[in-house]
């Protein structure tokens, strides 16, 4: 199934009630029918702080270079992008169980005490059996359609929130990916994206959205002169509330079904 590793070991792959399938299955986002979560005042001072270039610091399966293997190649591909040395975003991590995504820079911040009314409205509106997670990153350079790699799931379920955004439209881009290519997928460059939408939180009353991350595949555009910050959460989720909330969610915002 698709390109994760480990899949069989996530929880929400292991838990997943297949009723959910039926019920969600495909929508490539849902803006969620929470309030706007507030940031504690000192964040900007933080993140300037603390962010840092987000580089590799671990080989996978779709890209299985190794540092120096990297360097060789990059030194005879103008096109090849080193990871190891040339960061597509920059962030920090608030929050770090150890059991998420490992192959990437950790410049890490205790998050619940230098945010503790972020952290309080995490667990007061969303599905949270667990958190494993949560890191903020900005795009430095625009990012290919791609999958994350670890939890693919044919519903929405990896969560996202707009921390600042200054573009002037929106340049978080979602692409469907064809059924007959669901177990061969690796990404492509945005340009080469046919009918993709836009995940446009402009006119609602949240700024957190989940997504699909097996059927549909994400990039975002970088524009001159602006930028945005995006927090990722990784969480265990409590299915129950899960499902209440991206019902009313769904009834509230519509499913972006194109």
């Amino acid at each position: 199934m698709a390109d994760g590793e480990n899949q069989s070991k996530i929880w929400n792959v292991r838990s997943m009630p297949e009723r959910l399938i039926e019920k969600y299955k495909d929508i490539p986002y849902v803006a969620l029918d929470i309030p706007k979560i507030v940031l504690d005042d000192n964040f900007y001072e933080v993140w300037e702080a603390n962010k840092q270039p987000i580089l590799r610091v671990k080989s996978d399966v779709r890209y299985p270079y190794s540092k120096e293997e990297a360097a060789a190649k990059a030194k005879v591909d103008g096109e090849f992008q080193d990871q190891w040395t040339e960061a597509n975003w920059d962030g920090l991590t608030a929050f770090n169980t150890g059991q998420a995504d490992d192959r990437w820079t950790n410049p890490l911040v205790d998050g619940p005490t230098l945010f503790p009314k972020f952290f309080q409205q995490l667990y007061q509106y969303l599905p949270i059996a667990k958190l494993n997670l949560v890191v903020f990153w900005s795009n430095r350079i625009p990012i290919g359609y791609h999958r994350d790699l670890n939890e693919q799931l044919p519903i929405p379920t990896s969560f996202r929130m707009f921390i600042s955004d200054n573009n002037p439209r929106p340049t978080f881009m979602m692409e469907r990916i064809a059924d007959s290519q669901l177990d061969t997928f690796k990404g492509k460059e945005l340009w080469r994206g046919i009918n993709p939408i836009r995940v446009d939180l402009t006119e609602r009353e949240t700024n957190t959205f989940v997504y699909n991350n097996l059927n549909w595949s994400h990039g975002a555009e970088k524009l001159e002169g602006h930028s945005k910050i995006l927090c990722a959460f990784s969480i265990d989720i409590d299915w129950h509330k899960y499902d209440i909330l991206l019902e009313k969610s769904i009834q509230r915002y519509g499913n972006n079904l194109p």
